[in-house]
């Protein structure tokens, strides 16, 4: 049967679902996402971090059943946020505006300051900051091509983030030095032999680091108006990427963890990087590895910069900037690109790069993504109700959207009050943003 789209829209369908996966995989970037949060995570947490991945994974997949079936339902380039302005109505959809004007300030930025930074340690010579102007530029560039030709260049660089992973498991497998009760008992090493048990609530909050790592299979829908899936097959992509992301970073965490030579971390930013150090010998492994990860960081950052120029365009298209930003968000090229949206993007990042801000953002991204799923969360629930059946639909309805918001309220209290306090004050805008933009959109 045809898939519904958004009356009028001008984004063709020219992808099939092997590049939509693959989109899906680069921004979900499952090995990179774990070497990037395993070091702080594990500073808290000490081996605690399995039960703290574990307990995320749970979560995360309760959410991504919400994005499942709602996304079957509403299936158009916003996203998460078409997901809030169509389910829960417009004025929920400001806020959400709000929340990824926050998110779009910093994360593609921050993705690019990233890889530089990785691509700095391979070569000190390199100046950080300006490499990071550089990568976001060839980002926006990229992004601005034809779908189908970005997509083959986003594809061609998740293989070798599998690579990367491939390398690790090896590399971790070849010497576990650390006791497999550690994972269901954990504990935290002060100092050499001094080992001290993990309280839970030190391991529960390892799980904000295990949803953000997780998050990312919902993206396959900020391409659902370029693809020729159908609804109810986003919704199979969505859960088949979840529990794809769930063992593969589950596993990493597992061996990563068993293989650390010490659980005396000091202030290794990248324990990881040393496991494959220590068992592969000299300096070349770690070379590998951390080239490796670059280019998996430059691809989730492509595909990044991609997903918020759509959700950028989405907004545009309900009239939900101010003003003239609307026409130029929803500006697209011959080619139906939206760069009209990307050039918002860029001068955001650029501006928040040259201010050296990202870092203050991103310390709120946490508390922002659950503000996000609360809200899919409770779309989930009011879609169901005197609405006919979405093209998906989650088993057991309503214990996933249930669980989840249980979850969430779990995760948010551990979570520090200066994060509450901001965020809320990013909705309280969010709420008066409505009252900014035209209501005759």
């Amino acid at each position: 049967m045809p898939r519904p789209r958004p009356p009028h829209s001008p984004l063709a369908p020219v992808i099939g679902l092997g590049r939509l996966i693959g989109l899906t995989f680069a921004v979900i970037a499952p090995a990179s996402s774990v070497f990037l949060t395993f070091g702080t995570a594990f500073q808290d947490a000490g081996t605690g971090i399995v039960l703290g991945y574990a307990a995320g994974s749970l979560l995360n997949l309760t959410m991504m059943l919400c994005y499942a079936e709602v996304g079957s339902r509403y299936p158009e380039a916003g996203g998460d946020y078409a997901l809030a302005a169509r389910a829960l109505g417009r004025r929920v959809g400001s806020i959400y505006t709000v929340l990824f004007l926050v998110k779009g300030m910093a994360i593609p930025g921050l993705l690019a300051l990233s890889t530089a930074t990785y691509l700095h340690e391979l070569w000190p010579s390199l100046p950080a900051m300006g490499l990071a102007f550089a990568i976001f530029s060839l980002h926006l560039l990229l992004a601005s091509l034809e779908l189908r030709t970005s997509s083959l260049v986003v594809n061609a660089m998740v293989a070798i983030e599998f690579f990367v992973f491939v390398l690790f498991m090896a590399s971790g497998l070849h010497a576990l030095h650390q006791p497999l009760q550690v994972l269901w008992h954990p504990i935290r090493e002060s100092a050499p032999g001094v080992r001290l048990p993990v309280p839970r609530e030190a391991w529960l909050a390892a799980a904000t680091a295990a949803l953000y790592g997780l998050n990312g299979p919902q993206s396959c829908l900020y391409y659902s108006e370029e693809t020729r899936t159908a609804p109810r097959q986003l919704g199979r992509t969505i859960l088949g990427t979840a529990v794809a992301t769930i063992l593969v970073e589950l596993a990493a965490v597992v061996v990563g963890t068993l293989a650390l030579p010490t659980l005396v971390m000091g202030h290794q930013s990248l324990p990881l990087a040393g496991v494959v150090e220590a068992n592969l010998g000299g300096t070349w492994g770690r070379t590998l590895l951390l080239g490796g990860i670059s280019i998996a960081l430059f691809d989730t950052g492509l595909a990044t910069t991609m997903s918020y120029g759509r959700i950028f365009f989405a907004i545009a298209r309900d009239h939900q900037w101010p003003g003239a930003l609307n026409r130029l968000a929803g500006a697209l090229s011959r080619r139906g690109t939206p760069v009209g949206a990307l050039v918002l993007l860029g001068a955001a990042n650029f501006l928040m790069l040259a201010l050296s801000g990202i870092h203050f953002l991103v310390t709120l991204g946490g508390t922002v993504l659950i503000v996000v799923y609360l809200g899919i969360a409770l779309a989930s629930l009011s879609t169901r109700i005197g609405q006919s059946p979405a093209p998906y639909a989650m088993p057991l309805w309503p214990l996933a959207p249930l669980a989840a918001l249980a979850g969430l309220g779990l995760v948010l209290a551990q979570l520090a009050r200066f994060q509450i306090i901001v965020t809320g004050l990013i909705v309280l805008l969010g709420v008066f943003w409505w009252w900014l933009t035209p209501q005759d959109g």
